[in-house]
C-alpha cells in the first residue's frame, strides 16, 4: 500500500489538461512498457486509486483500456494481471514487420518524391543529433526509431499499411525496452540502417530497400529472442527457430 504522501504526489501528476483516464492509463502503460510492472503483477482498482488520489471510475476504465490493448488481463473479483511477453509473441510481431515495412519501403522506392524523402532523413539526423546532445534514454531513443518507420510507412500512401505498422510497433514496445542495442552504439547502427535504406529509396531501388529493413527487423527479432532466452522468459530457441520458425511453446515476460 502506498503512503499517503505518494498518493498526494500521483494525485498532482495528473491536474492536467487531459481527463483522469486517460493519464492514469498513460502512467500505467509507461510503467509496464519500462518493466517497472512485469508480467504476472496484479493491479487492484482500490489500491491504485489510492495511490493516484482519485476515485475507482477512471482507475476502472484506465485498465479497460489497457485490457483493450492486451497489456493486462481482468479476473473477477481480483483485479488484472500484466500479461506475458513470450516467444510466440516475438515472432508474431517481428514477422508481421518484415512483412509489412518491407512492403512499405517497396512502395517508397517506387513513389515517394526526392523532396518527402530528404525531408524524412533531415528529421531523422535532427533527431539522432538531439539525442545525442542530451544523453540516449530508452524511452527517448525509441521515440527517435518509431518516428522514422512510421514515416517510411506513412510516405507508402496506404493508410490501412501504416496503421498496421504502428499498430505492431505499438504492440512490440516492451521487447524493444529490453534490448541491449537501444544505446549509444545501437543508434550508430540505426542510423547507418537508416542511411543505407534512404539512399536505396532515394535510387528507386525497390528491392534493395525492402532487403535493408527486413534484415534491419530480423536482427532486431534475433537480439529479442536471445534476451528472452537470456534472462529465462521463454523456453530454450534452437538455431532453428532463431531464423524464424516459431515455437509451439510460450513462456512468460
Amino acid at each position: 500500500m502506498k503512503s499517503a504522501a505518494h498518493s498526494q504526489q500521483a494525485a498532482t501528476k495528473l491536474v492536467g489538461n487531459r481527463g483522469l483516464t486517460d493519464q492514469i492509463y498513460e502512467a500505467i502503460r509507461t510503467k509496464i512498457m519500462m518493466w517497472e510492472l512485469v508480467s504476472g503483477d496484479f493491479l487492484v482498482e482500490a489500491r491504485l486509486a489510492e495511490e493516484y488520489g482519485v476515485s475507482r471510475t477512471p482507475v476502472r476504465e484506465s485498465l479497460g483500456l489497457l485490457a483493450r490493448d492486451g497489456l493486462v488481463e481482468a479476473f473477477p473479483r481480483i483485479g488484472y494481471q500484466v500479461t506475458p511477453i513470450g516467444l510466440q509473441d516475438v515472432h508474431e510481431i517481428f514477422d508481421m514487420r518484415i512483412l509489412l515495412e518491407g512492403e512499405a519501403a517497396a512502395r517508397v522506392a517506387v513513389s515517394a518524391t526526392a523532396a518527402e524523402l530528404e525531408a524524412l532523413g533531415k528529421k531523422h539526423e535532427a533527431w539522432a543529433d538531439s539525442i545525442l546532445g542530451i544523453g540516449v534514454s530508452k524511452r527517448e531513443y525509441l521515440r527517435f526509431h518509431d518516428e522514422f518507420h512510421l514515416g517510411i510507412a506513412e510516405l507508402s500512401k496506404s493508410m490501412r499499411l501504416a496503421c498496421c505498422i504502428k499498430r505492431l510497433l505499438f504492440e512490440g514496445t516492451r521487447l524493444r525496452m529490453a534490448d541491449p542495442l537501444m544505446s549509444k552504439e545501437g543508434l550508430e547502427g540505426e542510423q547507418r540502417d537508416s542511411r543505407a535504406l534512404l539512399d536505396a529509396l532515394l535510387s528507386h531501388e525497390s528491392r534493395l530497400a525492402k532487403e535493408i529493413v527486413r534484415d534491419h527487423i530480423a536482427k532486431s527479432k534475433r537480439r529479442s529472442l536471445a534476451r528472452l532466452v537470456e534472462n529465462g522468459r521463454g523456453v530454450v530457441v534452437s538455431a532453428m527457430s532463431l531464423e524464424g520458425k516459431p515455437t509451439s511453446s510460450k513462456g512468460g515476460m
